[in-house]
């Protein structure tokens, strides 16, 4: 056996140089000098080999020879050059030594070996030409004849075919016993059947071979038979899952004497076989793998126990994970075929619950825009009987980041009812002041609302808004010249507070401490919890404290409150804590600094509470306004005496001696050189007392009365002055005055002069507010005989005071626009906004329905 392996390998060197010295397209061959060719590649050593196995002996090629043909194969199928005539001398070769003339039999290595090289032929490019002539003792060549063709698929044993034009290549069917193709163009080999008894082949031209699958169907025809062998794993099954079985018909190995059996594909309808492991498989588990608890023989690893086939076979057939596949895979072509599938029934009726959706969303919508419609029409015609209005607009960010502006309307009916009306929300790409102003010019003309009619126009304190220059009041004025622009008066107050904390550093100091007691005792769940069973074991009603947030314009006022009400709970909170944080914030709050000046804020902020919800209300005038911020002032200037400092002191004085606080100490300062230009802060000669009524509480009260005075200012006009002084009080307007307000409003100056005298007679001695006057107009009839003052009155109410009607409907944004719901329409989300809004609104439902039908006939036949 060692001098065969010898042989060989001495042979297949030899083969592999021919191979690596052949070019890919070789010339044409003639069949003398073919038969020339393979006469001289038989050695004697080759002959001595073929000789020993044609005698009675059963000799088997070794795994030596198995390996030499596999390592042939994939060389010739790696080379660069054209191997097909070596390959196909070669496998003729190699092959006729396991043909049989009477009683040998064929090794089971050398089959598989042969059945390797075949494989790999198959596998070439498709310009590569095999030629094979397996051998055996009474083969003959002849010029006439060529290897045959691969018939169809369980084609009868003997098969002719002529043809005339070149011919492709196929492989022919295993275990024919005769084949025979005759051809008038000569044709390269073609790949011989293998065990056939007799082979012959003659061509001179190269050919392309292809391979047909064996017992593959005919809609698998142009898939390689190597896909879907079942060694590839239950993911080849998937890929192929409507192709079925793959049960090829060869001859199979014989191992030990027992081999595959073609019957069990008639009994066991589920079985596969791979001729590459020489396995059976099972499909329906294979196809299935992972769903349950399924044999892995069957599926992954493949069975080959032939000896007891039968009884494994019918074990696993009766195997209740089998059963289960089975039905499954049954059920599957039953609904596939019927189109009943489970998925596609679920996905029909999807579409078909989406279509049927959409249809109710698209009605909804026209029934939504059918209300918004009838209530913008009607607020729309109001305003326009109103004929004065102005503009209120605030901008914020939605839950989808984007920037949403409200559009806000303001006017006056006959009997000087004011009216804020939400018309809707517009997105805008950039806040410039030009984007803005576009965007308000473009609804008003949407609305059919004049422009020279518009009076006032409301916004924050934004650069953006109130910009001297690019600002949307400075563009509109240029449009619109008699709308003069008002610095929302609830910014005005909040930004004054704000200036207190930022200018007094004391007053810094405490809001500090109260930001952090937030963060540490709300920022955490349990001492939160620590908090409330504080207040629970002391018998309170539980508070939180609140944030204080800069936006929010009585958030201050809340938070200090609860301090002050829970102050003694919450230094026990902060001693049961152990966190160094609020080790630092209970020293804080237990001195005598921190008391001081919440007793100070809360003072203010209640003051200045009552001044920001007056002027938040939609209809206080801009008079009564301005009138309520001069009475704040004042009052906040009657807190500067020593009464009052005594008060407060003296309170916080009793809140420390029950609480076991160190009473006040005078804090050291540092002083300055007077040669780096520092002088004496006049603090050297006073004592604890002196010092927290002068440097403090006196320094408080001065800094927000002075924002607020300066502050304010700004939406003093002198044209809204004017009309204070000709409707308010008792002395008559000068002519200069008269002139200047008729001109700005483009009153007739005469009529204005008599209309005046007329109605100071009749105004009292007694101060009234702007309500109070309205009344008096009212009662007198002065709205229909005095035509030029009615027209100057309506103005007064019609300039806005604040945009807080843009803030509410911020907060009904947050409602409709959610996480879940953050991608509504524009168009959509301004309706249901205006539907909430506008609630009181009395709205026409049979005009809703008439309008519905209208807009398609179909309905008309429905209702």
């Amino acid at each position: 056996m060692s001098q065969i392996n010898n042989v060989l390998t001495k042979y297949f060197r030899r083969i592999k140089r021919n191979v690596n010295n052949e070019s890919i397209i070789q010339p044409a061959i003639s069949t003398d000098e073919q038969e020339k060719e393979e006469i001289e590649i038989e050695s004697p050593s080759f002959k001595r080999l073929k000789l020993s196995e044609d005698k009675g002996s059963s000799t088997s090629v070794s795994p030596t020879c198995s390996r030499a043909l596999e390592s042939l194969t994939i060389s010739a199928s790696s080379q660069p050059s054209s191997p097909h005539s070596i390959l196909s001398k070669t496998s003729s070769q190699i092959t006729s030594t396991q043909s049989s003339k009477s009683g040998h039999k064929s090794s089971p290595t050398g089959a598989r070996a042969v059945a390797l090289l075949t494989i790999s032929a198959r596998s070439l490019a498709p310009t590569t030409t095999l030629s094979s002539s397996i051998r055996s003792s009474t083969s003959t060549s002849s010029p006439q004849t060529t290897t045959p063709l691969a018939p169809p698929i369980n084609s009868p044993p003997s098969s002719t075919s002529n043809r005339s034009p070149p011919t492709t290549a196929l492989t022919s069917p295993m275990n024919s016993p005769s084949s025979t193709s005759t051809c008038s163009t000569p044709a390269t080999p073609l790949v011989s059947p293998i065990n056939s008894p007799s082979s012959t082949s003659t061509c001179s031209i190269p050919t392309t071979a292809l391979t047909s699958s064996i017992n593959s169907p005919p809609s698998a025809s142009l898939l390689p038979s190597n896909e879907r062998d079942p060694c590839l794993g239950p993911a080849a099954a998937k890929q192929f899952v409507f192709l079925g079985l793959y049960q090829p018909d060869f001859k199979f190995p014989t191992v030990q004497n027992r081999h595959f059996c073609r019957q069990w594909y008639s009994i066991y309808s589920w079985l596969e076989y791979s001729p590459t492991i020489d396995r059976a498989f099972c499909y329906v588990c294979r196809l299935l793998y992972g769903s349950g608890k399924i044999d892995s023989w069957f599926t992954v690893t493949g069975f080959n126990s032939w000896k007891n086939a039968i009884a494994r076979l019918n074990n696993h057939q009766s195997s209740v994970a089998h059963k289960q596949a089975l039905q499954t895979w049954t059920d599957l072509k039953k609904n596939y075929n019927n189109n009943s599938d489970a998925l596609k029934l679920i996905d029909k009726q999807h579409k078909k619950q989406a279509a049927e959706n959409r249809a109710y969303l698209v009605e909804i919508n026209e029934i939504i825009e059918l209300l918004q419609q009838q209530i913008l029409t009607g607020i729309l015609n109001e305003c326009r009987r109103a004929k004065y209005f102005s503009v209120i607009i605030d901008e914020t960010k939605d839950i989808a980041c984007h920037e949403q502006v409200s559009v806000v309307i303001r006017f006056v009916d006959e009997k000087f009812n004011v009216f804020e009306k939400f018309i809707g929300f517009e997105r805008i790409a950039t806040m410039t002041g030009e984007a803005l102003t576009d965007l308000l010019i473009k609804w008003l003309k949407k609305f059919n609302l004049n422009l020279q009619n518009l009076v006032g126009q409301c916004y924050d304190g934004a650069s953006n808004m109130r910009g001297e220059y690019q600002g949307v009041a400075a563009r509109l004025s240029q449009i619109a010249p008699l709308g003069i622009y008002i610095h929302c008066n609830g910014h005005v107050l909040n930004l004054c507070l704000i200036d207190v904390s930022a200018r007094v550093p004391s007053v810094r100091d405490t809001f500090g401490v109260v930001s952090s007691l937030y963060k540490l005792v709300e920022g955490s769940v349990k001492r939160h919890q620590v908090f409330e069973r504080v207040q629970q074991e002391a018998g309170l009603k539980k508070l939180t404290i609140k944030e204080v947030c800069e936006t929010r314009w009585t958030c201050r006022l809340e938070c200090l409150k609860v301090i002050l009400l829970r102050f003694n709970e919450i230094i026990t909170t902060l001693e049961v804590i152990e966190v160094p944080d609020a080790f630092l914030l209970l020293n804080s709050l237990l001195s005598f600094d921190f008391i001081f000046h919440l007793f100070i804020m809360m003072e203010i902020y209640f003051l200045t509470n009552i001044l920001s919800k007056f002027l938040q209300h939609s209809n206080v005038s801009l008079t009564d306004a301005l009138a309520q911020v001069k009475i704040t002032i004042d009052t906040l200037k009657s807190l500067q005496n020593e009464t009052e400092f005594e008060r407060i002191y003296n309170e916080v004085l009793k809140l420390c001696n029950d609480n076991g606080i160190e009473p006040p100490e005078k804090p050291r300062t540092k002083r300055i050189p007077v040669r780096f230009g520092g002088s004496d802060d006049g603090t050297a000669g006073l004592n604890v007392k002196d010092y927290y009524r002068i440097k403090i509480y006196y320094v408080i009260l001065d800094n927000i009365i002075t924002s607020i005075n300066h502050k304010f200012d700004e939406n003093i006009l002198g044209v809204v002055v004017l009309m204070e002084k000709l409707f308010l009080y008792k002395e008559c307007l000068n002519e200069d005055e008269l002139h200047e307000l008729t001109q700005f409003y483009s009153i007739n100056y005469d009529d204005l002069k008599a209309e005046q005298r007329l109605y100071k007679n009749q105004l009292n001695d007694k101060k009234m507010n702007l309500s109070e006057v309205t009344e008096l107009f009212l009662e007198n009839n002065f709205h229909i005989a005095l035509s030029s003052m009615n027209e100057l009155l309506k103005i007064l109410w019609t300039i806005p005071v604040n945009s807080c009607q843009c803030e509410r409907s911020f907060s009904c944004l947050k409602r409709l626009k959610t996480y879940l719901r953050n991608s509504m329409g524009e168009e959509r989300l301004s309706g249901i906004a205006l539907l909430n809004i506008e609630r009181n609104f009395e709205i026409n439902l049979d005009q809703i329905v008439t309008d519905f039908i209208v807009k398609k006939d179909i309905r008309k036949t429905i209702f």
